[in-house]
């Protein structure tokens, strides 16, 4: 039986000793509490997306800290992925990863200098890039959303999960708890970009149904954990809630596959990364999503024209929910360059008052 707490009788005093639950319970309010301060003192998000896959990285993340800190940096997406010391599921940890020893000395590294942490978990999508599949799917190929198709990954982008099989949830359920945990986390990007593999012929669950109510069910399942039983703030890519055709945008910016109608069947306190690459006379995802009632979480990358276009645009967006701007990297510029390269530096200055 679970209880929050021992007691020890020491002479004639009798002491509380914090049991497991009890510890994670203060853990999650003090986090929740420096969650609500953070968002006070920083009504405009200045953030940057990274990917830190290794103890070193994340070394390297934590010596530039201070100077990110100096360009208006108060926010790090850090996309983790497998790369971890998972405790819940040691099989899928890939011979380099992060610590949990080291991620918690950079959370509190950034939160002592007023940088909110965010890891990343791609879910659904992005389950194999070229010919490596991610551990998940190689561990648990009964998993995949095309089950024994595509050989090598020949003939697609990347490899999703079945949203409708049984087991995947515990397993990525798990996962979640151990980054959110290892980072000390108040809040978790799922990812959910560019699936493609989704409602598949070859999926004996998935056939012939509706992609944007499986895309909503895995959104919402997702939800339902982090949000719901951990309490943490949720973000997510948002191309695949566009309607590529409606909105103009190409396949890999917004959907062409169904997904779309998603958009009104997930809780609108999901806080959307809406990320544009191109340069155009404006971005009408962003209006969209805020008069749907989403918080929007602009995200541009390069070249520098391009970011700067899509970051004025969102700023004419004069709307509460419009949290600021997040430059992504995608390995275009190394770690210890960050705070010098222009389509973050230059970009984020735009925000320095709203």
């Amino acid at each position: 039986m679970k209880t929050f707490a021992s007691w020890v009788v020491v002479g004639s005093l009798i002491f509380a000793v914090a049991g497991p639950v009890a510890r994670a319970a203060e853990s999650r309010s003090a986090r929740a509490a420096w969650a609500r301060e953070w968002r006070a003192d920083n009504p405009v998000w200045r953030g940057v997306h990274l990917s830190v896959h290794s103890d070193a990285q994340a070394d390297q993340l934590a010596a530039q800290l201070t100077a990110l800190k100096a360009v208006g940096v108060n926010a790090l997406v850090v996309e983790v992925d497998y790369s971890y010391e998972f405790k819940s599921h040691p099989e899928l940890r890939p011979p380099q990863i992060v610590t949990q020893a080291k991620a918690q000395e950079l959370a509190q590294e950034a939160r002592s200098l007023g940088i909110r942490l965010i890891p990343q978990l791609n879910c659904l999508g992005h389950q194999s890039w070229a010919k490596v599949t991610d551990p998940l799917l190689v561990k648990y190929p009964q998993f995949d959303e095309t089950p024994g198709q595509f050989p090598g990954n020949t003939n697609i982008y990347c490899r999703s999960w079945c949203p409708q099989n049984p087991d995947v949830n515990k397993v990525v359920f798990a996962l979640i708890d151990d980054l959110a945990d290892g980072f000390d986390a108040d809040a978790f990007h799922v990812g959910m970009d560019e699936v493609f593999l989704i409602a598949s012929e070859y999926c004996p669950r998935c056939r012939g149904g509706d992609p944007a109510k499986l895309f909503a069910k895995a959104v919402n399942d997702l939800h339902q954990h982090i949000v719901g039983k951990r309490k943490l703030e949720m973000l997510m890519w948002s191309d695949r809630l566009l309607d590529a055709q409606a909105l103009g945008y190409s396949k890999w910016e917004a959907s062409a596959n169904g997904t779309s109608g998603a958009i009104d069947l997930v809780p609108k306190d999901i806080i959307l990364c809406d990320w544009h690459y191109e340069k155009r006379a404006s971005y009408p995802s962003v209006p969209f999503f805020l008069e749907k009632g989403f918080r929007v979480w602009p995200s541009g990358w390069q070249p520098l024209e391009a970011a700067q276009a899509f970051s004025a645009f969102a700023k004419t967006q004069k709307n509460e929910r419009m949290l600021g701007y997040l430059g992504t990297t995608w390995g275009k510029v190394k770690i210890p360059e960050m705070a010098e390269w222009p389509p973050i530096m230059q970009v984020l200055h735009q925000w320095d008052s709203n």
